[in-house]
């Protein structure tokens, strides 16, 4: 027996099909299935909905979507079979390749601490944030640390002296 692959099969029919008529093209497909030892994990019936373009001139069309675990060989018979069905106006065959992969969910990280890496830790505050304060002309108040834990940052320059009286200009009379 060849390699079993998982496909999923949809198929539209004609909007004036009976109930009787659905259920035949239903059978059909579970027919070649169960013939080929393949397995129907699911079937929906998603009703009448209406379609994205006109298919055979027709607006409206019922929707029937089955999940199957089947051969190549047998995907094949199921598609010439729904093309020679007069009901079916469209359908589509996936093959399912992502339905055995599982979420792949990373642990948490455990015992460092985000503020410990040191390069970027304390966020910038302005262009001169880690820029020497001997810089001629930067009017930055800010020294830069040599450790790499972020620090607070430094009081700023000494401001002129309090004592001293603002200037005014002077008025000789």
């Amino acid at each position: 027996m060849s390699n079993l692959l998982k496909y999923d099969v949809i198929y539209i029919l004609d909007p004036g099909a009976t109930a009787e008529e659905a259920t035949a093209v239903s059978t059909k497909v579970e027919q070649i299935v169960a013939d080929a030892k393949g397995t129907v994990l699911k079937k929906d019936d998603w009703g009448k909905r209406r379609l994205a373009y006109m298919v055979n001139k027709h607006r409206d069309g019922q929707y029937i979507f089955f999940h199957l675990h089947i051969t190549t060989e047998t995907i094949a018979e199921i598609m010439r079979n729904l093309r020679l069905m007069e009901k079916v106006i469209k359908f589509s065959v996936v093959k399912d390749t992502i339905s055995h992969l599982k979420a792949k969910v990373k642990a948490p990280r455990v015992g460092k601490s985000p503020d410990t890496s040191g390069a970027h830790s304390s966020p910038r505050s302005g262009p001169n944030r880690h820029m020497s304060s001997n810089r001629s002309g930067s009017g930055s108040s800010h020294s830069s640390s040599s450790s790499s834990a972020p620090t607070a940052p430094s009081a700023p320059a000494a401001a002129p002296a309090a004592t001293e009286a603002p200037s005014t200009p002077a008025t000789n009379a």
